[in-house]
């Protein structure tokens, strides 16, 4: 009950260490289980749905017209079930409606409210698009010169990343959405025809595409792991998975850092309490469990809370990635036990564990050895304080170093503590910057157009002087699961302006092909080296010299002149299959889809807000972290070094002066911290990139600018400033009494 009592007067009078040290394990708990619990929510919702509204396989648009005929004995043969489906774009406030026909067998749509279309004046709506616009239920709704009813709210499972076009980086639901109707063929308006394709294993089976291209020409064929409308969720969850560990096993292994440095210190300063009582007959097993309370209460404190915190917080996170996704709630909450298990029970073991390998440490010493005072340091001087460097100056500048370079573990503590932070509020620094480089050197330095209009078929007529005419296919590389969309494009082309470094490439194209970033970083080649391709459709193959390699960063595009890729598709010289132009086409009879360039430029503007908060929220939990890390330790620097501190004080040193000779110190390893962390946290970003880039089709530049750098700094030395700030309250309360009382211990 006496050794109780003690524990509960240490915590009360050290509430703001053991507090700190609690928050930190809380943050790690609540971290894991938040991001862990949405993610289980947001696969088992993505699974559910995929799998119970019938996912498409595949999906191909043909040049020509398929029966059901033709689309039975494809059927029959090949084992898959096959269903037309058609859809038209529609124009509404500046925003895009695509609207499909209601299907029966693949990508069958799910009403989360309301009802189902059943007749031409009725409409499903996706709901999303819906809250953006403020649609309800049993409002109309105008598309081209016909009127319709809005009966319910619709998911489909082929839209759940809600992209206009494939090639686009990023969903807006203010830009574009989808709706189902019911019979519609959309004749009168340049509709188009999907045929969707689903199998039992989700693969293509083998000989279909080449069935198909032999009875109609081909103007799309998709399978389902190259569509990012389905395979960017998988990519997300794949993605966040490794994070959920990651980012709460550093901040775990902080909290836990910090509780054996605070216990060891507690052990050192209760020596003499430890050897009397042991004296006095108290065992070995009793102290163990009396100087664990402290772990106990610590560690009960922070998984508790975090778990209540995580869960709590992984409610909002799970809707907040099913509206993002647009996934439709098909359960209310999806919970992993096992997620609970390794929250409460690891962080607590892992604590346990070590806080009592540093308690029998000390425990393992003599009882009259604890009650004599603590033998004074011989005076030998460690490797680094015989440097020539540390021995210069005067008393102020070889105390502070000799106080530095005694204190190994502390330095390295803080350390990667700062270096933690830094790469953390880099990272929100890095993305942000790069969304915009990505907007600029893509969209608006190398792409100069503003349509790019895709034909139906292939065409051989001259175009206008403002049209620049190209040819695209998708082709395969010899012996890689690698999906290429190649171009072919005229020599002097001021539509595509291919450029590296801020220098052209319009020279180089006729010596090799040009690709993008992401195609690069995919095969991992560069220039001078050689790609195989193949034609997916006949199997030939051609060996082409990498020539340079573009500041495109989106898409892994590969670039050559029209008439080598018509050679080797089997196209007549003069053919292509789209256009780029500065003005949108009037006719689109023949037109089988328009990219519109600026819709593009405004989804990645219309997500500027959402990012700034994201990167705001980043740096808010770095200076978090950091605040709590620095200003624990520097407390422990003050209590650990009070004696020396009262010293000061009757040798006549102002606060100032003895705040700069123990506090200040660290000083230099903030600093270095720092600087180290630039280069780490952009080399580790362009790491994560590099292995997201084949399911994502996209390489965010990691450049770091000088802006960064400056505000980076500034950030990271208000929290350091801020943390002795604190630290030095508890300085000044150092009475003139300790430096007595320590030579009486």
């Amino acid at each position: 009950m006496i050794l109780k009592k003690s524990v509960y007067r240490t915590l009360k009078e050290k509430k703001f260490q053991y507090a700190g040290v609690a928050v930190l394990l809380l943050l790690a708990v609540m971290l894991y289980v938040s991001l862990s619990m949405a993610i289980t929510t947001l696969e088992s919702r993505n699974e559910t749905f995929t799998e119970d509204y019938r996912q498409e396989s595949f999906h191909f648009v043909a040049g020509g017209d398929v029966t059901d005929e033709q689309l039975s004995l494809w059927e029959d043969e090949y084992n898959v079930v096959l269903e037309k489906r058609n859809y038209a774009d529609f124009e509404i406030d500046d925003s895009t409606l695509r609207t499909f026909t209601t299907t029966d067998t693949v990508n069958i749509p799910y009403i989360a409210e309301g009802k189902a279309p059943s007749n031409d004046q009725e409409l499903a709506i996706s709901k999303v698009f819906a809250e953006k616009h403020q649609y309800q239920l049993g409002d109309v709704i105008t598309l081209g010169d016909r009127e319709f009813e809005i009966t319910g709210f619709v998911y489909l499972p082929d839209y759940i990343y809600m992209v206009e076009q494939m090639t686009d980086l990023l969903a807006d639901a203010e830009k574009f959405g989808v709706a189902v109707v019911s019979g519609s063929d959309f004749s009168e308006v340049n509709g188009q025809t999907q045929i969707l394709g689903w199998t039992d294993d989700g693969a293509v089976p083998e000989g279909l595409r080449e069935a198909v291209s032999a009875e109609t020409s081909l103007l799309q064929f998709v399978h389902s792991e190259d569509n990012p409308r389905i395979g960017f969720v998988e990519t997300e969850i794949q993605g966040a998975k490794s994070m959920t560990t990651t980012l709460p096993l550093f901040i775990l292994a902080l909290s836990i850092a910090m509780v054996l440095m605070l216990m060891k210190r507690r052990m050192e300063m209760q020596r003499k309490e430890i050897g009397t009582l042991m004296a006095l007959g108290y065992r070995k097993k009793e102290l163990v469990r009396h100087y664990l309370g402290y772990a106990w209460v610590i560690g009960l404190a922070g998984t508790v809370g975090g778990l209540a915190a995580g869960a709590g917080l992984s409610v909002p996170l799970s809707n907040l990635y099913a509206n993002y996704f647009n996934l439709p709630s098909l359960s209310m909450f999806d919970w992993n036990p096992f997620v609970l298990v390794i929250g409460f029970v690891l962080p607590l073991l892992l604590l346990i564990l070590l806080t009592t390998f540093v308690i029998n440490r000390t425990l393992r010493t003599e009882p009259l050895t604890l009650l004599r005072p603590k033998e004074m340091s011989s005076g030998k001087k460690s490797w680094l304080e015989k440097l020539p460097l540390l021995q210069k100056g005067g008393f102020i500048r070889r105390f502070r170093l000799r106080l530095l370079v005694r204190n190994k573990a502390r330095s390295l503590y803080i350390f990667i503590g700062v270096m933690f932070s830094t790469v953390l509020l880099l990272f929100g620094f890095i993305t942000f910057n790069s969304m915009d480089q990505l907007v600029e050197t893509t969209y608006k330095d190398i792409l100069k157009y503003d349509y790019a209009v895709h034909y139906q078929s292939l065409m051989t007529e001259e175009t206008d002087e403002e049209q620049s005419p190209f040819t695209m296919n998708e082709l395969g590389v010899v012996d890689e699961d690698v999906k290429i969309t190649a171009y072919g494009m005229e020599k002097e082309n001021r539509y595509i302006q291919l450029s590296a470094d801020g220098e052209s490439l319009e020279s180089q194209i006729s010596e090799g092909a040009i690709i993008s970033a992401p195609l690069a970083a995919v095969l991992g080649v560069g220039e001078g080296d050689d790609i195989n391709l193949e034609n997916s459709l006949n199997s030939e193959t051609m060996r082409v010299e990498v020539a340079a390699v573009a500041d495109l960063y989106i898409g892994n595009n590969l670039y050559l002149p029209r008439v080598e890729l018509n050679d080797f598709l089997g196209f007549p010289d003069e053919g292509y299959t789209g256009t780029w132009q500065k003005q949108s086409p009037e006719n689109r009879g023949n037109i089988y889809m328009v990219e519109d360039k600026q819709k593009a430029i405004d989804s990645f503007e219309s997500t500027t807000g959402a990012t700034r908060a994201s990167v705001a929220g980043m740096a808010v939990f770095a200076v978090l972290i950091g605040v709590i890390v620095l200003t624990l330790l520097t407390n422990l620097i003050v209590e650990e070094n009070s004696p020396s501190i009262s010293l000061f004080k009757v040798m006549g040193y102002h606060d100032k002066e003895v705040s700069k000779l123990v506090l200040s110190v660290y000083t230099p390893i903030v600093l270095i911290a720092y600087f180290v962390s630039i280069p780490l946290a952009s080399l580790s970003l362009e790491q994560t990139m590099n292995t997201l880039v084949q399911e994502t089709g996209f390489l965010m530049p990691t450049d770091v600018t000088w802006w960064m750098v400056v505000t980076g700094f500034i950030v990271i030395m208000l929290t350091y400033w801020l943390s002795l700030g604190l630290s030095k309250r508890k300085l000044k309360d150092v009475s003139l009494q300790e430096s007595l009382k320590k030579q009486q211990d």
